[in-house]
């Protein structure tokens, strides 16, 4: 462990589908659950655009999504947001202010503490649902559609209101998004840049195109299960929700007397024309990238107590140490 490289998660927020925090998510993952389920009306008409034949180009063969309950309700006020600019806020916003509120909580660091500092802001994004739909309704624009709609508001959010002065970066690499925005965080405190980090991710579901789109491309399971590793695998399942880390440089955790959760690795490649379509991942790039962050991290690859597995990005556990490592590949 070298104190002055590393670094460390001190803090957790969370808000995914049957959990609305940390310690219901726990208790999601031990018991198993399943909360993937049919599409309800107050998102769309799942019947008005569902066809089971994959090749219709209008109509999408999924019923089944993994969805946040009551995304329409939160204290707006609480983060300074009058009830009439909430009116024209993404919910992937107050899903970002919730969990990092939590996260900070979690880390015993309250809001004063923070206000003014150097921190900075990685937030992973690549669904814009509630702009497209903002936008086909032709609905009357305000002088908060923009700063209610635009991904760019995703991380500024975040520190408009806690006062923060380190960058603030929405970034869009499809699924491995949140991954990158954690080594964009990482590196920026190895660099000295920032003194601390709030980095996540971020997903709502709302666009029935976006299922379309994906139905066209045989990419979403008409099953809603993800049969990762198995030869019944038939695409992925859909889902929505936050999470939200607190990073800091292991040396700073100590100092301030943090809660540590883990320690954290990452490492970022591309697989450039390796393979095709644009869309395969290469296991090639991935092996040669797993390599390097073990190489680099010092870490045996015997030690590993779990993997888990997500299209093309990888997380490896060995106690309370945390290796990411992603290619940047939809």
């Amino acid at each position: 462990m070298n104190e002055d490289n590393d670094i460390a998660i001190v803090g957790i927020g969370c808000m995914f589908p049957g959990a609305d925090n940390v310690d219901e998510f726990w208790q999601v993952l031990i018991n198993g659950e399943d909360h993937v389920r049919e599409i309800p009306p107050e998102r769309f008409t799942v019947e008005a655009f569902y066809d089971p034949d994959p090749d219709h180009p209008h109509k999408t063969y999924v019923k089944k999504a993994g969805l946040i309950k009551k995304h329409d309700e939160w204290d707006n006020k609480f983060f300074g947001i009058s009830d009439k600019e909430a009116e024209q806020v993404d919910p992937q916003q107050h899903f970002l202010l919730e969990s990092v509120h939590m996260a900070l909580e979690d880390a015993g660091i309250p809001k004063e503490k923070i206000a003014g500092s150097n921190t900075g802001v990685y937030i992973g994004a690549m669904n814009h649902d509630w702009n497209s739909l903002l936008r086909s309704a032709r609905g009357e624009s305000t002088n908060t559609t923009v700063t209610g709609t635009d991904s760019s508001i995703l991380s500024a959010r975040i520190a408009y209101f806690y006062n923060l002065l380190g960058p603030a970066i929405t970034l869009n690499t499809a699924c491995s998004s949140s991954m990158v925005a954690f080594h964009m965080a990482a590196q920026a405190l190895k660099n000295g840049e920032i003194s601390m980090a709030i980095a996540g991710g971020v997903s709502f579901i709302l666009d029935p195109d976006v299922f379309v789109n994906l139905s066209s491309a045989r990419m979403a399971s008409p099953t809603g299960k993800c049969h990762t590793f198995s030869q019944n695998a038939d695409g992925y399942a859909r889902g929505e929700g936050c999470g939200i880390v607190i990073m800091k440089r292991l040396t700073d955790a100590l100092c301030d007397r943090n809660k540590i959760w883990g320690i954290l690795f990452t490492g970022l490649n591309q697989d450039g024309h390796t393979t095709s379509p644009i869309t395969s991942p290469s296991g090639e790039q991935q092996q040669k990238l797993m390599e390097s962050v073990y190489i680099r991290s010092g870490i045996s690859p015997h030690s590993v107590q779990y993997i888990e597995a997500h299209g093309k990005y990888f997380r490896f556990s060995t106690k309370k140490r945390v290796m990411v490592t992603h290619t940047l590949m939809i």
